[in-house]
């Protein structure tokens, strides 16, 4: 399977066995948020980023890629210079399905946090309607500086 940057086709890579555990927590903040991790990781697996923007480094996985049974259009994680460390993924359902997948498989229930699309898990991810037919998953903390 072949994505297209910018006229160069780019072959896209499976993700690996670890990616769930690795990944899948860190969206539940359920692990640490580590940016540079994170970047090395995904481009260990999915090559370098496709674009930077919104303080973000966006990855694109092979399209038949799944995390709690919900197709991944897009990972993305903060760049260094972005004052919050977040890792974040954009699934091609809507927010009612895959709330109920990430609570029928993760038993990770999201409630209103700000209106009926914008969702909160008692862990402090994120759960949001994205672009009226798409989800987006994040988990966002402040950087600590020195």
């Amino acid at each position: 399977m072949l994505a297209v940057l910018g006229s160069m086709p780019v072959p896209l890579l499976a993700a690996p066995t670890t990616f769930e555990p690795v990944i899948g927590s860190a969206l539940l903040c359920n692990d640490q948020i580590d940016p540079a991790y994170f970047e090395d990781y995904l481009i260990r697996f999915f090559k370098k980023p496709y674009k930077t923007e919104g303080e973000a480094y966006w990855f694109k996985p092979d399209p038949s890629q799944r995390l709690y049974g919900l197709e991944l259009m897009d990972i993305y994680v903060s760049t260094e210079s972005s004052r919050y460390a977040f890792l974040g993924v954009i699934f091609k359902e809507n927010l009612d399905t895959a709330r109920k997948k990430i609570l029928e498989i993760k038993g990770v229930s999201y409630l209103p946090f700000s209106g009926d699309t914008v969702l909160r898990s008692a862990q402090g991810s994120f759960l949001i309607e994205y672009d009226k037919t798409k989800t987006k998953l994040y988990c966002v903390k402040h950087r600590v500086t020195q």
